[in-house]
């Protein structure tokens, strides 16, 4: 027997299904294009549901961009934490985000429609605008551990690393979505030239590197060797 849902897990149910419901049908039609009484009846309610749980279609696609932000922040999260090496999780980050854009091609068109929008109302412009900050700095944060796990910093902020890189996400997406024969691989190189002339070693690696050098140095003065790799094989090589 089926477990009877309580009143808040159906309203829970019903805004989960509409909000599902409300992508595919923006994606389909534009922000502009798309009706509350399609994104309804293809969600299996009434246009009263839809009211019920949002004020409009505004607050509608506010939680659509939401579910988008979280999913997106879940899929990083996994990747930074995920591999081992600095260059694989460049490339990894990279691939995400390009198959992210190859998966919904009408993704990043329906946002840039939606920011437009939002542009010309103050009031939805600051709401907007302080859930992209947010994403922003998950996503800085996550740059952060990536630097911290890997003995890196960065020649600009985190968080205006993660605002290029999502520009650059959404300038090679609409150049493909224009031109299709736009190399699918354009983004993994561009963004990983970014990332990797936004890389330096860490003043902490850097020190360690020296002392490193420096107790190989006086390892050699105490055999009367001179430490250089190349000389030394070629001792080992006559010795032998």
């Amino acid at each position: 027997m089926a477990k009877r849902l309580t009143h808040a897990e159906r309203k829970l149910q019903t805004r989960t299904d509409l909000v599902t419901s409300a992508r595919q049908v923006f994606l389909k039609r534009g922000f502009h294009g798309a009706s509350l009484d399609e994104i309804a009846e293809s969600a299996g309610y009434s246009k009263g549901a839809v009211y019920s749980n949002f004020s409009g279609k505004d607050e509608l696609f506010l939680a659509v961009f939401d579910a988008h932000q979280e999913r997106r922040a879940r899929e990083l999260t996994a990747i930074v934490f995920g591999e081992k090496h600095l260059q694989d999780a460049y490339h990894a980050i990279a691939q995400s985000m390009s198959t992210a854009n190859e998966q919904e091609p009408l993704w990043t068109p329906l946002l840039l429609e939606f920011w437009m929008h939002a542009s010309r109302h103050e009031k939805l412009r600051s709401i907007v605008s302080e859930r992209r900050e947010r994403f922003l700095d998950i996503t800085a944060d996550l740059i952060d551990e990536l630097g911290r796990r890997h003995g890196v910093e960065f020649a600009l902020t985190t968080k205006e690393i993660a605002r290029g890189s999502a520009a650059l996400s959404r300038g090679i997406a609409l150049e493909r979505l224009l031109n299709p024969g736009v190399s699918a691989d354009l983004f993994d190189r561009v963004h990983t030239a970014y990332v990797d002339g936004l890389t330096k070693v860490s003043k902490t690696s850097a020190i360690r590197g020296r002392k490193g050098r420096k107790h190989d140095h006086q390892r050699s003065a105490v055999t009367g060797t001179r430490h250089n790799p190349v000389t030394n094989a070629r001792r080992r090589t006559r010795r032998a």
